[in-house]
């Protein structure tokens, strides 16, 4: 299953199961797979997450980068969040949109990153958001 898909079904609709890798007795990086379903050593991983600072992509954005940072490398970022989706809020980025890679942002004390109007639709988006939002976790697929 392609990340998208995932992302557009209702497979997440109560959280995705997951399987944590450790190395020394630190998480490194966790298998997700649908709700609801088993996941055997014959399946193929499609999905990988990880909040683990110490994974990087090749410009050295992760976990812990303030989300101002990643703007810097690649470009304005737009915060969005769908109601159909647990409003999981995501981040992409003007100049970098790999489509099997997932940004999600993080600040100390709120539901969202973002700051968006007022009410709130099915799908919401902004490019304001608070100065101390970070890079929570990466979000990996095919």
């Amino acid at each position: 299953m392609k990340l998208q898909e995932f992302f557009n079904t209702g497979d997440l609709e109560f959280g995705p199961e997951a399987i944590a890798v450790h190395q020394s007795g630190i998480v490194q990086y966790y298998i997700l797979y649908p709700n609801g379903t088993n996941f055997s050593d014959s399946d193929l991983i499609a999905l990988l997450l990880t909040d683990n600072p110490n994974y990087r992509t090749a410009e050295g954005v992760g976990a812990g980068t303030l989300l101002k940072q990643a703007e810097t490398i690649y470009g304005a970022a737009t915060l969005f969040y769908k109601t159909q989706n647990e409003s999981r809020e995501q981040v992409r980025f003007a100049h970098y949109s790999p489509q099997y890679l997932f940004f999600q942002p993080t600040v100390s004390g709120r539901q969202f990153a973002g700051i968006y109007p007022s009410p709130s639709e099915e799908y919401n988006e902004t490019k304001t958001f608070q100065d101390s939002v970070t890079i929570r976790s990466v979000l990996v697929g095919r």
